[in-house]
């Protein structure tokens, strides 16, 4: 990591979302829900609606689409981890999902989540066994060093940045003080949007990784949020 610079750009300030974290069930408003089968070679062949921000599991909003869903649980059950951070809470509907996902699996994963507001969280206390929540704010790295005692105590470890800012520097960070061989860093969402909109300065970026990360090939093709996204510190490095 030498020759990275001292401070990476937030390449999210290319990019701007904000959504309510509630989950609320979908309205078709422009169709009946019981569509008569006397119309049916009639019938509509979308929903209607964008699906994305309906995606939920057990009412809480999980934004991860089906596909990435089938990767996170191929993942899982191949890496076994021991401990999984995502960096950016919302409704928390993730945190169950891995937490419940795991369990499934017989694995004894605790689930860490962080974010700088942690009021728009939905987890109701008697789900939150195995998950433990810490208000941090991702743009300043000496909160994240607070935890790391926390962060640190267990592997494989799963590291996901799914909360868009400061990322490479939380990168850095990760790689410098928690991940251990096997463990994974995953950038969700923003890969593509950054590859178009600053191309350049993604790819220097994320070549300052090259001595310390790999990119799994197998998990970075497997869906469109992962995109060129998933990355892992191997035994070795070639």
């Amino acid at each position: 990591m030498g020759d990275a610079q001292d401070r990476f750009l937030d390449l999210n300030m290319f990019r701007g979302v904000g959504e309510d974290h509630v989950y609320h069930p979908p309205v078709l408003a422009d169709r009946p829900r019981d569509w008569p089968l006397g119309q049916w070679a009639d019938a509509p062949r979308d929903l209607g609606y964008p699906d994305f921000p309906h995606y939920h599991w057990r009412g809480l909003r999980l934004l991860k689409d089906p596909e990435t869903q089938v990767a996170y649980h191929n993942l899982l059950w191949e890496l076994r981890p021991q401990m999984i951070i995502e960096l950016g809470v919302y409704s928390g509907g993730s945190l169950v999902w891995f937490r419940d996902l795991t369990r499934l699996m017989n694995s004894d994963c605790h689930v860490v989540g962080i974010d700088k507001d942690l009021t728009r969280c939905q987890i109701p206390d008697a789900e939150m066994s195995n998950i433990s929540l810490h208000e941090a704010d991702c743009a300043a790295l000496e909160a994240l060093g607070m935890l790391q005692p926390v962060l640190a105590a267990t592997h494989p470890l799963l590291f996901i940045d799914d909360a868009h800012v400061n990322t490479f520097n939380i990168m850095r960070w990760a790689a410098d003080n928690l991940l251990e061989p096997g463990d994974y860093f995953i950038v969700e969402d923003m890969i593509p949007y950054w590859h178009r909109y600053s191309p350049k300065l993604l790819v220097e970026y994320i070549s300052a990784f090259r001595d310390a990360l790999t990119m799994d090939m197998m998990y970075a093709n497997a869906s469109p949020q992962l995109d060129h996204g998933v990355f892992r510190r191997p035994a070795t490095m070639d």
